[in-house]
């Protein structure tokens, strides 16, 4: 028993002389950037605060106390100047994604996940195809359809009742949580995309799945799984091997699910705690779509005429974006400049979206749900010259990449295809 504490004890001093060796040693010249409590010299802290859930809001205070460039770990640099967001994401950026992504892939990387700028261009060719605008559209129909069951469901969930008897989600008080819904909405869109065959979950009334479907029938009917090069054609000789297709179909139901569900949940909070508003919305949708036929199901078409519908989504992003932590990218060859900042080489560096979105630099009263200041001409809103600007650049930041990630967009589809390249998107 005593060999195994004094064993202990020298592992314990051990590590601890080298990770104070490694912080004075700084061989990477990353001591000259300010750090909060102790996560310049280990990782814990920013491990600590993502296994809590609240990373982003770790990292916005420690910007708030230390300045537009913080280090949160011994290797990774965070910034909140704007600049640093196209220096690091931008169309172009010698930055690529960090080995973070390659944890993920588990050896057997998408699209998505991948690190090598040769690989995202093979894996693009395979996938841009798929999500054309014609390719897109086709399937509104499927999505209407889910979203004609959602708007049944909370209807029942409303009076009281149950969806079926498979329905575990109680009624307390006239109230239910409507985020698991959401969920339930964003897995059956997506499956009936894709793979024909939806989980039917808002059927059920819960998100319990098989691992298998007993009847194995072929649907016969066109989706986007349909579209995926898994056999040689004329145009694309070389089919994608099985490995990448099970990594693709991964990506996008993970990555398309959890973004499109916490986007919805988001700007329903946004819009329940703000009445004045959610009434606004309301009264422009049914002066906009006097037509039957279009209540309370409208097409894409239809609901471009609403402007301040997508106001309130692009406001809901700006204040609460589905994905609020920095996403990790890595400095390669002879290093980066980020925000007039030189970064060395094999150096984690991220923009947290959450503190550039809050930064009252940018945007007059920052905290405030405002769906007015991203429209031109609005009586009850006139953001200044300097602000439109800035969210003129928020904009132009995320929607003319199309070069291979997916991107939370700000249209009624959800979650639209953007391809920003090995470097950029998510």
């Amino acid at each position: 028993m005593f060999d195994l504490v004094v064993y202990c004890g020298f592992a314990f001093l051990a590590l601890s002389c080298y990770t104070l060796g490694r912080y004075f040693h700084d061989r990477r010249q990353l001591r000259r950037f300010p750090s909060f409590s102790v996560s310049g010299i280990t990782p814990l802290w920013l491990m600590y605060h993502s296994w809590r859930g609240k990373r982003f809001a770790a990292v916005d205070k420690a910007h708030e106390a230390l300045g537009p460039v913080v280090r949160i770990a011994p290797n990774h640099v965070s910034f909140s100047d704007p600049s640093a967001y196209k220096d690091i994401y931008g169309h172009g950026s010698p930055i690529l994604k960090d080995d973070f992504y390659a944890h993920i892939a588990a050896g057997n990387p998408s699209m998505a996940q991948t690190t090598s700028k040769a690989d995202h261009a093979r894996k693009r060719k395979n996938l841009a195809h798929i999500f054309s605008a014609k390719e897109i559209t086709a399937m509104e129909p499927r999505v209407m359809g889910i979203v004609q069951k959602l708007c049944r469901d909370i209807k029942i969930k409303s009076e009281g009742r149950m969806i079926a008897p498979t329905d575990f989600h109680q009624v307390k008080d006239g109230s239910f949580d409507l985020r698991p819904w959401l969920n339930m909405f964003s897995y059956d869109a997506i499956t009936a995309m894709f793979w024909s065959n939806t989980y039917a979950f808002l059927d059920k009334g819960n998100d319990i799945c098989p691992s298998y479907d007993s009847s194995g029938a072929d649907q016969a009917k066109p989706d986007l799984f349909s579209n995926l090069p898994y056999r040689p054609t004329e145009k694309r000789p070389v089919p994608m091997p099985v490995h990448e297709i099970v990594a693709e179909c991964t990506t996008m139901m993970d990555a398309g699910n959890d973004t499109t569900q916490t986007s919805l949940t988001n700007c329903m909070y946004q819009l329940a705690a703000n009445p004045a508003k959610q009434t606004k919305l309301r009264n422009q949708l049914l002066a906009t779509l006097p037509e039957k036929e279009h209540q309370p199901i409208a097409h894409y078409a239809e609901l471009q005429k609403a402007p301040y519908l997508r106001a309130c989504l692009d406001e809901s992003f700006r204040c609460k974006p589905p994905v609020a932590f920095g996403l990790p990218r890595r400095t390669v060859g002879n290093g980066a400049m980020i925000a007039g900042h030189f970064i060395p080489a094999d150096v984690t560096v991220s923009c947290p979206l959450y503190s550039l979105h809050r930064n009252p630099s940018l945007f007059e009263d920052p905290l405030a749900f405002l769906p007015e200041r991203w429209l031109p001409d609005d009586e009850d809103y006139a953001p200044s010259d300097e602000e439109r600007q800035n969210l003129k650049i928020l904009l132009s930041a995320v929607q003319p990449r199309r070069e291979g990630m997916y991107w939370p967009q700000s249209g009624v589809h959800g979650t639209e295809y953007c391809d920003c390249g090995a470097g950029g998107g998510v």
